[in-house]
């Protein structure tokens, strides 16, 4: 199909102007981004009377197709040949190995839609007609104008777009939920059975040649290739991580494009060990010398480092030998166009959702793919693509000293998954609007209610206090708990790596070492610890298979919806917003300003601001009435809103 299109459309990018001239093509990234090449002009030699260029713009990957099928530039132009030009290519050829640019990718045949739009431009002009001085500009002009459209991605692409409200599981509907002030329905995740949920069963991964500038293959062969060398220069052990991603962000403010971001990013990392003595070392280039010259700086690093006890690869029995298709991987084919688009729609929403919706931060859609493999000289070697995408917006409500801010995001593996760009916009547009003729409160004591989507940064405190890091630093306020009670009784903790689509699967860690689910927490009982090797061995342990960080961690939510959570707390403090860092992980001492609402006989009364809470994590995690069935899908630490029994509030 790209072969019959170039070949119907090649004459299009030849133009010539007089007498030929003896030229070479140099290849140079137009867009790395888009994946594509321009090629340049370059012109050797005296100018043989008036001055004559050919002119070819092509894309990169096709050369190759160029020189199979015999086309060259022959035929392109009626009794034109180039001769023994044949060389230009050749060369171009030769660069493009050397800087191991990317193959032939099926993607591109989309990218020749924009080709369609400089094609018109080219039309214009009549071969072998003389073409003034301005033609240079003109060049100038249209090459700018290509690197622009590709460097904002404007390939033409057709999609479909499906929005849910959440992931569900046992169909459980509550009708209130603090963060959607309009109070719907809403469909939530249920978690009470999570555990019961069956691993899925193994599959293949997901093939994603042509998304990536490289393929899993490529990614595989150069960890092997890394593996290789790092032996043959004496090393003892050694791992390494090759990665390949992109993404692009779109925001829009006022209805106009505010900015445009587009990212391709790859890398590669490896770990060696002499003995006990480790070194690190990472790169993006991933040509051969390269490679070789990031295990050489590795090793050095390690001959100059001091020997750890408790440095080394994980134990090879604890590799994950399984890899399960978790479905992580889910492209959103979204050009820019569409992307601004949606964004606007967001904005929209929440400008018409309420007229005291004043100002706009903006609404923003973002797309984010990216893929690696894991390799060690344990023999172990994984890897998966993945993908994450969101919508946000944030507005101003009010005027003048009487403004309030509040915003809303939604992101999953899957765009379908996330909720539509209308309601992100009302969600936000409610938030910002209920916070206005806000009120200052007095200093007393009284329970606090975390709204869902804050309520997880409570358990994050938690999870910084049980990893190994802290642990055997003696950094933590949780020191020798294990086994001991550290929350209510009501609490159960559990840590899942392999929820479908989960923002945190995974089958295995950081270190290769294979993930299970493990109650963290049971009965308010802390269970385990987060730990990856080195930390394990330092505490005398085992590895959890947490190298990297928790995987999903789910608070097992309770019975009360949102509504019921106000009756029981009564009077007390809403807090719907959080500031500031004032958390202290050794001590647990915990000092936050907030905003939120007043509560009343079990119903919110007024807005607050320019208040403090205060207490510490100990009391505050022991102390804790009830968690809401509220569940917020959000990242990957999951719980409903949280009540505390009691928490000082400092005011006026």
């Amino acid at each position: 199909m790209l072969r019959q299109y170039f070949a119907q459309h090649l004459k299009y990018f030849t133009i010539v102007f007089g007498r030929f001239v003896e030229f070479f093509f140099l290849v140079r990234v137009a867009d790395q981004r888009a994946q594509m090449l321009c090629v340049g002009i370059g012109v050797r030699g005296e100018q043989l009377g008036k001055r004559r260029i050919v002119i070819q713009q092509a894309v990169a990957p096709t050369l190759d197709l160029m020189q199979i099928s015999g086309m060259l530039a022959r035929g392109a132009v009626p009794g034109f040949q180039l001769g023994d030009n044949v060389r230009g290519f050749h060369l171009a050829h030769q660069l493009a190995d050397e800087l191991h640019l990317p193959p032939l990718r099926t993607e591109f045949i989309d990218a020749f839609h924009l080709a369609d739009g400089v094609i018109q431009a080219f039309r214009q002009i009549q071969l072998f007609q003389p073409v003034v001085a301005e033609f240079h500009q003109l060049l100038a002009d249209a090459l700018q104008i290509v690197h622009l459209l590709l460097d904002f991605g404007l390939a033409g692409r057709q999609i479909q777009f499906f929005f849910m409200v959440f992931v569900v599981h046992g169909n459980k509907i509550i009708n209130r939920c603090c963060y959607d002030s309009a109070f719907q329905q809403t469909v939530l995740l249920n978690l009470h059975n999570m555990n019961s949920i069956p691993p899925p069963a193994t599959q293949p991964l997901t093939h994603t040649q042509g998304r990536f500038s490289h393929s899993a293959d490529t990614l595989r062969q150069l960890a092997r290739d890394m593996l290789q060398y790092a032996k043959q220069q004496g090393a003892t052990a050694c791992a390494v991580e090759a990665s390949d991603g992109f993404g692009q962000a779109v925001t829009v403010r006022h209805g106009e494009v505010e900015t445009i971001e587009y990212n391709r990013d790859k890398g590669i990392g490896v770990s060696v060990y002499l003995g006990q003595r480790r070194g690190n070392a990472s790169t993006s280039d991933f040509s051969p010398q390269a490679l070789r010259d990031t295990v050489d700086a590795a090793l050095s690093i390690a001959r100059f480092t001091a020997s750890d006890d408790c440095a080394g690869l994980p134990e090879q029995d604890m590799l994950a030998t399984k890899f399960p298709d978790l479905d992580l991987y889910h492209p959103w084919l979204l050009n820019v166009e569409q992307a601004i688009e949606l964004s606007r729609e967001c904005e929209q929403a929440a400008f018409a959702r309420d007229k005291r919706i004043k100002n706009s931060e903006g609404a923003s859609v973002s797309v984010h793919e990216s893929q690696f493999v894991s390799a060690n000289s344990l023999g172990f070697i994984g890897g998966f693509p993945t993908s994450r995408h969101s919508i946000s917006c944030s507005v101003i409500a009010g005027k003048g000293g009487a403004m309030q801010r509040d915003y809303w995001y939604t992101e999953a593996r899957e765009a379908s998954d996330m909720l539509k760009v209308e309601e992100v916009g009302r969600i936000a547009a409610e938030r910002a609007v209920r916070r206005l003729k806000a009120r200052k409160l007095g200093t007393m004591q009284v329970p606090v209610l975390f709204e869902a989507p804050i309520a997880a940064s409570l358990i994050g405190h938690f999870v910084s206090a049980v990893s190994g890091g802290s642990l055997y630093r003696k950094s933590s306020f949780l020191l020798d708990q294990l086994d001991k009670q550290v929350f209510s009784k009501y609490i159960r903790i559990d840590d899942i790596p392999d929820i479908p689509r989960g923002l945190a699967s995974g089958a295995f860690d950081d270190e290769g070492v294979k993930t299970q689910r493990r109650a963290i927490v049971e009965n308010g009982v802390l269970q385990g610890y987060f730990l990856g090797s080195y930390s394990a061995r330092k505490l005398g342990m085992k590895t959890t298979g947490n190298a990297g960080g928790n995987h999903n961690l789910i608070v097992q939510p309770g019975k009360l919806d949102f509504d019921s959570l106000l009756k029981k707390m009564g009077r007390g403090l809403l807090v719907t917003e959080l500031l500031g860092q004032g958390v202290n992980h050794v001590t647990g001492d915990y000092s936050r300003g907030a905003a939120g609402f007043w509560v009343e006989n079990g119903e919110i009364q007024y807005p607050v601001e320019e208040i403090t809470i205060a207490g510490n994590l100990k009391d505050m995690y022991r102390h804790i009435a009830a968690v809401g069935n509220d569940v917020l899908v959000q990242g990957s630490r999951q719980c409903g809103s949280i009540l505390i029994e009691n928490m000082m509030v400092a005011g006026q």
